[in-house]
């Protein structure tokens, strides 16, 4: 009998879903914390929206905290580089950005860290972007791992921009790649790729939320020879499956 799903994650559960941002970004501090004992550059990837918008805001107040032990800035180990999982190809003042937002979350520790920010169409093409963007990847990390890697899962199981079925883009081993068709407007985005994403210690996937009960219940439902939501290429089974050795957490408020 093919094996369900539900083994390969570890499940978050609480009915708060403030309380469950504020686990996250406690765990996410730590390994920060722990790039920095090690004197190395931390390198973290955050989502968008509200709920990437709250977990900046208590990473904020973390980090602020740890100031006390480490220097922001004063030496290589206080440094910490902060990635977006994927972006609107659009201008850094449209509404539809999410890093302007973001990058003004981080209210105390904000001119301590640096950004990686995809360009806009002011700047170059959404190919060219998605290009300068998997350049950076690939020459500041390179096969390093990720120290920690935030998203959030839509309605219909998207994470980053990586949408199921779009299997071109879900199986392209590029760190970052141009996304043209969007279902959700605006179309035009730069994410990073799922083979990237992949490549991290630790993977926290938040489905917050009622309106995401039916794709965590496909997900968990999968079995371990089917990696679909319906009919379609499922990002999540697949990112399991491009990174067996990272800690993937499902950070939810419902009871599956």
């Amino acid at each position: 009998m093919s094996q369900s799903f539900r083994h390969r994650f570890n499940t978050m559960y609480d009915a708060s879903a403030e309380e469950l941002i504020n686990q996250v970004a406690t765990r996410t501090t730590s390994a920060i914390l722990h790039a920095w004992r090690e004197n190395r550059e931390a390198q973290i990837v955050l989502t968008g929206g509200r709920t990437g918008l709250a977990i900046v805001k208590a990473l904020d107040v973390a980090l602020f905290r740890a100031n006390s032990e480490f220097k922001f800035g004063s030496s290589h180990e206080s440094k910490l580089r902060v990635w977006f999982s994927d972006e609107r190809f659009v201008a850094h003042e449209d509404v539809d950005r999410s890093d302007t937002s973001l990058i003004a979350g981080f209210e105390r520790c904000q001119s301590r860290i640096y950004f990686e920010r995809l360009g806009t169409p002011g700047e170059s093409t959404l190919s060219e972007s998605a290009q300068e963007y998997s350049r950076a990847l690939d020459e500041r990390i390179g096969i390093a791992r990720f120290d920690a890697v935030i998203l959030s899962m839509g309605e219909d199981g998207h994470i980053a921009s990586l949408f199921p079925g779009h299997k071109e883009q879900l199986n392209s081993t590029l760190s970052a790649i141009a996304v043209d068709n969007s279902p959700k407007p605006p179309a035009l985005r730069v994410s990073i790729g799922v083979a990237r994403l992949a490549k991290a210690s630790a993977i926290y996937i938040f489905a917050v939320g009622e309106s995401k009960r039916e794709a965590l219940e496909s997900l968990l439902g999968q079995t371990k020879d089917d990696d679909t939501i319906g009919s379609e290429q499922s990002p999540i089974s697949l990112l399991r499956e491009c990174s067996p050795a990272a800690q993937i957490y499902l950070a939810t408020d419902l009871k599956i």
